[in-house]
């Protein structure tokens, strides 16, 4: 079988080995009934899908083939399997592919079912370590008086100058965003509300509706000269600081917006200043400043609370079960377990000598005691937090965040099962983590966690 097509198609499957039954059908299975599959994206690229195919059986005798429908049909995409989950690594670009799933026994007729899946390509750069591109992150106007002005010169305020009653009084712009990613691209974020003037054909200079094309959907890019001293932004519509004011002149109407603005910039650390002159003798100049990068390095528990633990059909939704305020003593054991992110990217499970173990790790009776291999907290593991893609890679055999037995699309029933890697989906708001997994039939689990 052709496992690698035209030099980017590779097919992974997560599986040491298949035993397929060729033998008479002894089950007395006249039809396959309950054919379904799950789908789940495996990476924060979007590109790599994994396929667990399942029928109302069940028991290893029946055969899918999975055709993740990436390819012409003089080659092929399908793998045969008894069942354990299948992934594949679309063309790096967004596109609706057609999967299909056929069930397959002998002596029975195949049943074939198909869902539609959309691969939606997203480059995610991480920022360069220790050198790089010094101009990465978020930035917004500096939270005080003068954080932006007009004068006769470069960082001369003295014509116009915002004051410190500003940060309040106009607080829809003090919480824009200017993104210099990674990867070339800038963005303006300002949510669904930002300082708006009459230029722009609304009634007052006020807090308002942003208004095209100064309205954030500009698809830009940046050039930052260090040598230079200069910031060019290209995207109609983008722009740094105010959106009126644009090489030699400011604007009178949205539509004279420019292709592109070139600003003289002074990087300073976490501080960038940047002049730009409109005309006149005139300057405006802002005064920006980076917000610091979520981080999710530190020591996490469950939080001590109900509900800290559940599962439902639906991300953030414990409705089939979840943990009650009683557990938090009666599951002390689990409760006092760590999930360690160090800032070198290496990560840690730290059960200590008790934690809570279930029958399917090969106990009499689920309850707190000595931890069970892999998922022992000897694990050597790393994790990668992608803040974009909202997802925690957790990568070391042995190694999870919340419950141990839970996987992607899967609960483990051994612990000889624990896959090398899991994926998370995460939402990080300050010293709070929420996780969600699913777990394949439509389940998810979904964790609380608390900075400690």
């Amino acid at each position: 079988m052709n496992l690698l097509k035209k030099g980017y198609y590779l097919l992974l499957v997560l599986l040491l080995s298949i035993t397929v039954s060729c033998e008479d059908n002894e089950d007395g299975i006249d039809t396959i009934k309950g054919l379904d599959f799950n789908i789940a994206t495996l990476n924060s690229k979007g590109n790599k899908v994994g396929v667990l195919p399942v029928s109302a059986y069940g028991n290893g005798s029946i055969v899918y083939t999975v055709d993740f429908g990436a390819v012409a049909e003089d080659d092929t995409d399908e793998f045969r399997t008894s069942g354990p989950l299948v992934t594949y690594d679309y063309p790096e670009e967004t596109a609706t592919y057609t999967i299909t799933v056929t069930g397959s026994l002998d002596g029975v007729s195949d049943v074939s079912i198909t869902k539609e899946h959309t691969v939606t390509y997203s480059v995610v750069v991480a920022p360069p370590v220790g050198g790089g591109n010094p101009l990465l992150g978020v930035w917004k106007f500096a939270p005080e008086a003068g954080a932006f002005g007009v004068g006769p010169e470069k960082e001369n305020v003295s014509w116009f100058s915002s004051g410190i009653a500003d940060v309040t009084d106009r607080a829809c712009i003090f919480d824009d965003e200017y993104v210099f990613n990674a990867d070339g691209t800038f963005q303006n974020v300002v949510g669904t509300e930002t300082f708006v003037e009459k230029w722009q054909g609304v009634a007052a200079d006020a807090c308002g509706t942003p208004v095209f094309p100064h309205d954030g959907t500009a698809t830009a890019t940046y050039t930052y000269d260090e040598t230079a001293g200069t910031i060019k932004i290209e995207g109609k519509g983008a722009y740094l600081g105010l959106p009126k004011v644009v090489n030699l002149a400011e604007l009178t109407a949205p539509a004279d917006a420019p292709d592109e603005i070139t600003y003289i910039a002074v990087l300073n650390g976490d501080v960038l200043d940047i002049d730009i002159e409109v005309g006149g003798g005139g300057f405006w100049s802002y005064k920006l400043v980076r917000e610091p990068a979520p981080s999710i390095v530190g020591t996490w528990k469950f939080a001590p609370e109900a509900g800290a633990f559940g599962v439902g059909p639906e991300k953030e939704n414990v409705s089939w079960f979840s943990s009650g305020i009683a557990d938090v003593t009666d599951r002390a054991c689990i409760f006092d377990d760590e999930y360690v992110f160090n800032a070198d990217g290496t990560f840690q499970n730290v059960v200590g000598t008790e934690t809570f173990v279930e029958k399917w790790q090969g106990v009499a009776a689920d309850a707190c005691g000595t931890p069970v291999f892999p998922h022992d907290g000897t694990a050597t593991a790393t994790y990668t937090y992608d803040e974009t893609a909202g997802t925690i890679k957790i990568e070391g055999k042995g190694a999870y965040l919340g419950l141990p037995k839970v996987v992607n699309l899967a609960e483990l029933s051994a612990p000889a099962d624990a896959p090398d890697e899991i994926t998370y989906i995460a939402v990080l708001n300050g010293d709070v983590l929420d996780i969600d997994i699913e777990v394949g039939g439509g389940g998810f689990w979904s964790y609380k966690l608390v900075r400690e």
